[in-house]
């Protein structure tokens, strides 16, 4: 008779357990998606907080990027000048990106 009633609360404190973690599960699990969403109220507000752009910035920003685009090396060229200001040190893509350039340079011989 003990026997009896000592496996069935085993049994019972087991489903017990096994009702609970369940449980806990998915009130943990749902926690980070809310906290992956972006509130839309901040973001409208960020929004709203940005200057509207003039039209002579526009203007600018047009023409600039039409010199732009009459010499795309020298964009280049400064736009990794500066990252390299605002990110110093070598990392292994930099020197992966010099020995391509250096072997490109030897097959091709032009600099």
């Amino acid at each position: 008779m003990q026997q009896v009633l000592a496996t069935f609360l085993r049994k019972i404190v087991v489903i017990l357990l096994v009702g609970f973690i369940s449980i806990s599960s998915f009130a943990i699990s749902s926690a980070p998606s809310f906290a992956a969403t972006p509130n839309q109220k901040l973001i409208q507000q960020e929004n709203l907080d940005k200057p509207s752009q003039s039209v002579s910035d526009r203007e600018q920003a047009y023409e600039e990027q039409l010199e732009a685009e009459k010499n795309p090396d020298k964009v280049f060229s400064e736009n990794l000048k500066e990252y390299k200001k605002e990110n110093p040190g070598e990392g292994i893509i930099e020197k992966a990106v010099e020995g391509a350039e250096k072997a490109v340079e030897k097959v091709t011989g032009k600099k």
